[in-house]
């Protein structure tokens, strides 16, 4: 019951797989450019309102422009918690651009996400189930300004761990994302979310980030973000959440 206990815990640590590629948490609408690779890596950090913590060292996310509207997504990540060291579970999506944004409407696009059950339960990484997402998206830029919304659902399977089946409920997301053009290759972000429960019993969680994209060179940008709840004592996590990595964009070898 101790490892179950341990085990609970460290799922509210883990991102849930509605979650996008970094530095925050709403994803935007726009795909891959077709036959193009990105390539997302970096360090993310989280602690709970228990003071537990997780270390992703290193995020790792893998895009892919299958069309001129639809991408696919890898995700995985080595994950150290509860004193645990081993690879988080696999995350693979798609995203389809429904609308392209134009002066008179914003872009609409909606993606799936299914989470693999291959990091270790003995070690308390996993739950040794599959989980799936849905998002709706939609974005629309207004000069310097770019506003994103996210609305989604996860449907989580109800683990066993030692003979013991726990009840996990599904989750709902949504999401307002702002983004602000202060120089031709700077960008400062912030972001408000809903996340509700995963465990009966405990609080949803309303939470901020805040962030920056910095343009180093063609295909080549920093970026990082750190936010918080924002209930009272921190009620539904986290009491930090940080990020910093950066995206890399290049040609898939087979490209014409």
């Amino acid at each position: 019951m101790r490892r179950l206990r341990v085990l609970l815990g460290s799922l509210g640590l883990l991102p849930l797989s509605t979650f996008a590629p970094p530095p925050l948490v709403t994803g935007d609408v726009p795909t891959a450019d077709y036959q193009r690779f990105e390539l997302y890596t970096g360090f993310r950090y989280q602690e709970s309102e228990s003071g537990m913590r997780s270390r992703q060292l290193p995020f790792t996310e893998f895009v892919y422009g299958l069309t001129e509207r639809q991408e696919l997504t890898f995700e995985t990540a080595y994950v150290s918690e509860n004193h645990e060291d081993g690879f988080s579970d696999i995350v693979l999506g798609t995203k389809f651009q429904f609308v392209i944004e134009n002066t008179n409407r914003p872009g609409i696009a909606g993606s799936f996400e299914l989470k693999l059950p291959t990091a270790s339960e003995r070690k308390g990484l996993g739950d040794g189930e599959f989980d799936y997402d849905l998002r709706l998206r939609a974005q629309k830029t207004f000069g310097w300004f770019t506003a994103i919304a996210n609305a989604g659902y996860t449907f989580l399977t109800d683990p066993e761990f030692g003979g013991v089946e726990t009840t996990k409920d599904n989750v709902w997301f949504l999401s307002f994302a702002q983004e602000y053009e202060v120089a031709e290759n700077t960008r400062v972000l912030s972001e408000i979310y809903w996340v509700t429960r995963e465990e009966p019993g405990e609080p949803n969680r309303l939470a901020a980030n805040v962030g920056f994209k910095q343009k180093l060179f063609k295909d080549f940008t920093v970026h990082g973000s750190i936010g918080k709840s924002l209930r009272e004592g921190n009620r539904g996590g986290p009491d930090i959440r940080a990020y910093l990595g950066f995206k890399y964009e290049f040609d898939a070898p087979w490209k014409k």
